[in-house]
């Protein structure tokens, strides 16, 4: 194989790969250029930042402990519950105002159904996102005319979960 020559190598991946500042490195697109060191700067899409406190309801630790690390990455502060029992509480007992409840719709003991109804209970304004690994009409269909604020289906990346719940808040706050 043919060594390259230094004008046509490119960045390590690493550097290929950085994010500083909201701009992506690039290598040069042109081999002229006499210093592969010379990186192209190209403006990467912003994240919405995030505002507000989310309350993760759901029995499976691991997923609770991502959806934290991602919606904290976004900015929100997070509160966390293992299930209905303990959401509820949280929620009562929350110094700041809940911005959204991000509520797993299938959860030993107290049903997610279950614990939207109290919450509703207790703050009939309450914004809920249901996340299921049902599909949206499967899992909705019990919540339907009772408020729900969105849906959110099981498996969902980190830009999907962090997004999703910054426009659900955003809507709500607008409204």
């Amino acid at each position: 194989m043919p060594a390259r020559s230094r004008s046509n190598s490119a960045l390590s991946p690493r550097a290929c790969n950085s994010v500083m500042h909201g701009y992506r490195l690039f290598p040069s697109p042109n081999p002229a250029q006499s210093s592969p060191a010379e990186p192209v700067v190209v403006p990467v899409r912003e994240e919405p930042k995030g505002a507000g406190t989310v309350l993760i309801v759901d029995d499976e630790v691991y997923l609770r402990r991502a959806a934290r690390s991602i919606l904290e990455h976004f900015g929100f502060s997070v509160i966390e519950a293992e299930n209905g029992d303990e959401a509820l509480a949280r929620y009562r007992e929350a110094e700041e105002p809940i911005a959204a409840v991000l509520l797993d719709m299938t959860m030993p003991g107290m049903s997610g159904e279950e614990t939207f109804r109290r919450l509703r209970q207790i703050a009939p304004e309450v914004t809920v996102i249901l996340s299921s690994g049902y599909n949206e009409i499967e899992a909705t269909r019990r919540f339907t005319a009772k408020g729900l604020a969105g849906f959110l289906q099981k498996p969902y990346t980190a830009s999907q979960l962090g997004e999703y719940v910054a426009q659900v808040i955003a809507a709500r706050k607008d409204s």
